[in-house]
């Protein structure tokens, strides 16, 4: 009876640890797994914007690629420079994996296009040594380029006549069929994240 009762231990022991090593190995895989399932939020909100190349930039004419889309003004003197220097990483990440713009791009859009011009824009990527046939430095109209901000979801107050803006801080998660997968806010802006986002594009890159 004695050996019977021992041998019940152990197999209950036994199951135990086979159910929490089952319950480990999902919430393992879900963590590793995380990037590529953002759920689609819907269509991102189509532009038309052009690049400091000149060349005409949608979001239908980029599909194929995973994206970012950042809202921004080059004269900005707090959260600009630190997240488009976010965005430097996040290029010089997909580098490392050999992507150099066939699966992926990155958008800086600026909503402050009369001080913003194409010889500033250039001048701006040049401080972050930006891949121009990989990372889009993208202007149009003011009126536009703030209605298309807003339709992102960034909210932007002119402050000291123009020369300042409040705005929304965020990097928006596009994937390869122009569908919103993901906002980056907050601590997610932080220089040491880029390896993670850029993990993140490679991901939806594959889908």
């Amino acid at each position: 009876m004695e050996m019977k009762n021992k041998t019940a231990v152990v197999a209950g022991s036994i199951a135990v640890l086979l159910v929490v090593g089952v319950v480990i190995g999902v919430v393992l895989y879900n963590q590793l797994s995380k990037r590529s399932t953002y759920p689609v939020q819907g269509p991102a909100p189509a532009f038309t914007f052009q690049h400091v190349d000149g060349s005409e930039v949608t979001i239908e004419n980029t599909n194929g690629k995973a994206r970012l889309v950042y809202f921004y003004f080059s004269h900005c003197p707090t959260v600009c420079q630190p997240t488009n220097y976010l965005l430097s990483q996040v290029q010089e990440e997909l580098q490392k994996n050999g992507e150099t713009g066939d699966r992926t791009g990155l958008f800086s859009i600026t909503f402050d296009p009369e001080r913003d011009t194409t010889e500033r824009l250039k001048e701006y990527a040049g401080k972050y040594n930006a891949d121009l046939n990989h990372w889009y430095f993208l202007r149009g109209e003011e009126s536009y380029s703030r209605d298309i901000a807003l339709e992102y979801g960034i909210g932007i107050q002119e402050l000291d006549g123009g020369e300042d803006f409040a705005h929304t801080n965020a990097i928006m998660l596009i994937d390869k069929d122009g569908n919103l997968r993901h906002y980056y806010l907050s601590k997610d802006l932080e220089p040491d994240n880029a390896a993670n986002i850029a993990a993140d594009m490679l991901a939806l890159a594959k889908e």
